[in-house]
């Protein structure tokens, strides 16, 4: 059986993937294709791996496995040839990077102890990547409004200055699970097709429904300062551009993207032999329809840059 597990990361259209896969069930069974959302995920499929740490005690991670192996059973049973894994938080929680103030540390020992309930099936690991202005912005808005930590210039000019990109994440993932085919796409060019990278990831053609709904898209940059009024805080601390929350100046912006054009042009050159870069040729920029479908300004100057010269 072929198994994807589709690991966000957050911010980058998951819920609305999840959405559409979870009211797609009919055309999902047609091509022999099930899908596992969180909802199912985290009522008792994944408990004990969810933990704090790395490394969790070993008796967690047999029971885990023991009730993937029965579920992958059953799935077979009633004719899936694919299982479509989504659960974003198998790579760490937006609580964890924030506090950690790096890209999802330990990624790849996350990944591995839910991997390990499909051993002996072809496995995918599907990771969406974000340009990281855009990205760190919407992570620290979803925290803040849930009683994270204020978007302070200390704060942002550490996520700036962290040391840890998603070509980093990436050979985390390759590195620790080399048996994994990890297949890469960008948010700017991918989150508005679903339907094609369901395709390019599974090799299964459907039509998807819900796919016009936007789901938890971030919230207009006034209930942001609204919320920073309510609790006693300075509303100038939620800064934006375009009408958007963007708690980083045009300087941290424009050395944010330049971080994410040397992702993308390692991803167009081969990643060094450790993923597949599975981009709609074309797609850039994304031209947004909808709120929180990412700013169409800078995905085209992170493709620019990482296509230039």
């Amino acid at each position: 059986m072929q198994i994807v597990l589709h690991l966000g990361a957050h911010r980058t259209a998951t819920t609305s993937l999840q959405g559409m896969l979870g009211d797609s069930h009919v055309a999902l069974q047609e091509v022999g294709l099930a899908y596992w959302g969180p909802k199912r995920l985290r009522a008792g499929l994944f408990d004990g791996l969810y933990g704090g740490g790395p490394t969790l005690p070993p008796r967690q991670h047999g029971r885990a496995a023991r009730r993937v192996a029965l579920q992958l059973e059953a799935a077979a049973q009633f004719g899936a040839a694919f299982v479509f894994v989504s659960e974003e938080n198998m790579l760490g929680t937006m609580r964890l990077i924030t506090r950690a103030q790096r890209l999802y540390p330990d990624a790849g020992a996350r990944v591995a102890r839910f991997a390990e309930g499909f051993g002996g099936h072809e496995l995918t690991l599907g990771l969406s990547i974000r340009c990281y202005d855009a990205f760190w912005a919407s992570v620290l808005g979803w925290r803040m409004r849930r009683g994270g930590p204020l978007p302070l210039p200390a704060l942002c000019d550490r996520l700036v200055t962290q040391p840890r990109r998603w070509r980093h994440v990436i050979a985390d993932l390759a590195q620790t699970l080399p048996e994994a085919r990890v297949t890469v796409w960008t948010h700017e060019a991918m989150a508005g097709l679903p339907a094609e990278l369901i395709a390019r990831l599974t090799g299964c053609r459907l039509t998807l429904r819900g796919a016009d709904r936007w789901c938890n898209p971030a919230a207009p940059l006034a209930e942001f300062r609204a919320y920073l009024d309510d609790i006693g805080a300075d509303p100038a601390l939620a800064r934006g551009a375009g009408g958007r929350f963007m708690p980083f100046d045009p300087h941290q912006r424009a050395a944010m993207r330049a971080q994410y054009a040397q992702d993308l042009a390692w991803l167009a050159e081969g990643a060094g032999g450790l993923a597949d870069y599975i981009d709609a040729a074309g797609a850039h920029p994304l031209r947004p329809k909808g709120q929180g479908r990412g700013s169409s300004d800078d995905a085209d100057t992170a493709w620019r840059l990482a296509h230039s010269g």
